[in-house]
């Protein structure tokens, strides 16, 4: 039931959207950077090819972090150790007196971090052979995918639009649960006085805002940012940056603070319908 009680306007109905809307996940740049980071490994390059099945029986594994790494590259180069001196001669020595021949050892680069996205692993492989196991939820979000049926990019335009006119709405399975707006005073922001609402209403059983989406007009601040954490949000909408905005790229981006008890995602929403923005969280 709508926190407004019964006579709430009608609840929006899902429309065409007429106007061009883009929704942008605010991820961690972990995700979004393109280059690959490498460092320097030492390789056997093997003379002849058909020793690689037993020199790899004399190898021990590699280090954890560097577990996404195939052990032979495309050239028949196996990888040894990392460049340590002392480790390298135990282990040349070990294989020396096992094979009875001498090996040559080369430098190679090799990627230093584990691909966590398709264009990532698409540039690690172009520095060395390397795993990687695709996560589909992730991928849909930077290629937009994960926004463009049109019914669901639809109702969030609606409520994006509704936040645009009111400061917050709060929308659980698809139902508007909560609205407010800012009391122009120094602590009750939209946010603030959203959770205030929300909180008034449930059992004490029910733990706030669970599986919520948030839409707001503007960007939050630290306090109702924090707030959002508190309420157990799970994904935030926005349409405008704030000046004191602590979500957007190249500022705090505090939703992705790893001391965090809980992290939800976020999205900015750019849409021509909706006005040039404001200042500040309020």
């Amino acid at each position: 039931m709508s926190q407004e009680g019964e006579n709430d306007e009608p609840p929006v109905k899902m429309k065409k959207i007429d106007v061009q809307i883009r929704i942008t996940p605010i991820l961690d740049p972990k995700y979004t950077d393109v280059a690959v980071a490498s460092t320097s490994f030492c390789a056997l390059a093997l003379r002849e090819k058909r020793l690689i099945g037993v020199i790899l029986k004399d190898l021990p594994e590699l280090p954890e972090h560097l577990g996404h790494l195939k052990r032979v590259g495309k050239d028949g180069r196996v990888l040894l150790c990392r460049d340590e001196d002392e480790v390298k001669e135990k282990l040349l020595k070990k294989l020396e007196f096992n094979h009875n021949q001498q090996f040559d050892v080369e430098l190679v680069q090799v990627p230093s971090l584990k691909p966590r996205t398709r264009i990532q692993f698409e540039n690690a492989k172009l520095v060395w052979p390397t795993a990687f196991h695709p996560d589909h939820a992730l991928e849909a979000l930077l290629s937009g995918k994960l926004f463009e049926n049109e019914a669901i990019k639809s109702q969030i335009f609606s409520w994006s639009e509704l936040a645009e006119q009111i400061g917050c709405i709060v929308v659980r399975e698809s139902e508007i649960i909560a609205k407010s707006s800012s009391r122009n005073k120094p602590l009750r922001h939209s946010v603030m006085e959203m959770v205030r609402k929300v909180a008034e209403s449930q059992s004490e059983d029910e733990y706030l805002g669970t599986g919520c989406d948030v839409f707001l007009r503007n960007e939050p601040c630290g306090m109702c940012a924090m707030a959002l954490v508190h309420f157990r949000s799970a994904r935030v909408f926005f349409n405008h940056p704030s000046k004191n905005g602590v979500l957007s790229p190249n500022g705090w981006q505090l939703h992705l603070e790893p001391s965090l008890n809980h992290h939800y995602s976020v999205f900015r929403i750019d849409c021509e319908a909706f006005s040039q923005g404001f200042d500040i969280c309020c």
